[in-house]
C-alpha cells in the first residue's frame, strides 16, 4: 500500500487496550494530526479487542498487520517463546486462547485482510512495517547492527524505516555505504508496557523542506483503572500485575 506523507502520526501495539489507545488519539488529535497509521498487534493481553478494532475503523486509520493480528486472525498455535518464564508462557497462551474466542467473525476476517507493510511517499519515502522488513516477528532494536539493517533490500530506495513490535521507542539515523542518512525508529507501544518505557507512545512526524523530523511522544492514561478492568476480565491476572509493575518502575 502506498500513500502521501506529509505531517504524519504513527503507534502500535495497541494490544487491547482501548483505554490507552483512546489517551494516545486524544494527544494526537490535540496535535492536530489528521493522517494516522497503526503498525499492527491490535488483539491480545487486554479485555478489549473487539472495541479496539471498532475504534481504528471508526476513524478509517490504515492499519498493518502483527504477528498477534496473524495468529488470532489465522488459528495459528502459539509457541512457547524460551525468553518468558513459565508464569508468562501459560498466561500467553490463555491470553491468546481468549482472543481467538473473543473475536468476531467479522474483525478476523479483516485482520485477515491488513497488509503487511505501508509505504508513504512524497516528498520522502517511509516504509512501515509491523516488526521487519520480512518477518512479522523478527526484532529490531535501537541497537541492532548497521550492517543488518542494510541487508534488507527494500531500504535500497526509502528514507527511513519506522516498526513496532519491539516496544522500545526510538529514533535513530544511520548511513549507508554510499553516505545516504536512513532513518530507523519505533514509536513505542499504546497497550503494553515494557521496563523503563512510558506508559504509552507514540511517534510524530513531519517532512518541511525535504526534511524529515521525527519524535518520540509520551501520553499518560489511567493504567490502574486498566488493571483492574483486567482482573475483572477473563485475561490472565498476569497482564494486570505487569501492567501496574511497569508503571511503578517509570
Amino acid at each position: 500500500m502506498n500513500t502521501m506523507c506529509s505531517h504524519f502520526a504513527i503507534f502500535s501495539d495497541v494490544h487491547a487496550n482501548l483505554p490507552a489507545l483512546n489517551a494516545v488519539l486524544a494527544d494526537i488529535d490535540r496535535h492536530g494530526i489528521t493522517r494516522i497509521y497503526c503498525l499492527g498487534d491490535v488483539v491480545d493481553f487486554a479485555p478489549w479487542p473487539n472495541e479496539v478494532i471498532a475504534l481504528l475503523r471508526e476513524r478509517q486509520i490504515p492499519v498493518l498487520r502483527g504477528n498477534h493480528d496473524q495468529r488470532v486472525a489465522c488459528n495459528e498455535p502459539v509457541t512457547p517463546m524460551a525468553k518468558h518464564s513459565p508464569e508468562e508462557r501459560d498466561a500467553r497462551a490463555d491470553a491468546i486462547a481468549l482472543s481467538k474466542r473473543t473475536i468476531t467473525a467479522e474483525n478476523r476476517r479483516w485482520l485477515r485482510s491488513l497488509p503487511a507493510s505501508i509505504l508513504l511517499e512524497q516528498p520522502r519515502r517511509i516504509l512501515l512495517v509491523h516488526a521487519s522488513p520480512r518477518s512479522l516477528s523478527e526484532y529490531l532494536y535501537a541497537d541492532t547492527p548497521a550492517n543488518t539493517l542494510l541487508a534488507f533490500p527494500q531500504l535500497q530506495t526509502v528514507d527511513a524505516l519506522i516498526c513496532g513490535h519491539t516496544h522500545f521507542a526510538h529514533v535513530r539515523t544511520i548511513n549507508t555505504p554510499e553516505g545516504r542518512p536512513l532513518v530507523f525508529a519505533n514509536p513505542g507501544a499504546v497497550g503494553r508496557i515494557k521496563p523503563g518505557q512510558p506508559p504509552a507512545s507514540w511517534l510524530s512526524g513531519d517532512v518541511q523542506e525535504g526534511a524529515l523530523s521525527l519524535t518520540i511522544k509520551t501520553v499518560n492514561y489511567d493504567v490502574q483503572q486498566v488493571a483492574n478492568a483486567i482482573r475483572q476480565s477473563n485475561v490472565p491476572d498476569f497482564y494486570a500485575d505487569e501492567l501496574t509493575r511497569r508503571i511503578a518502575q517509570w
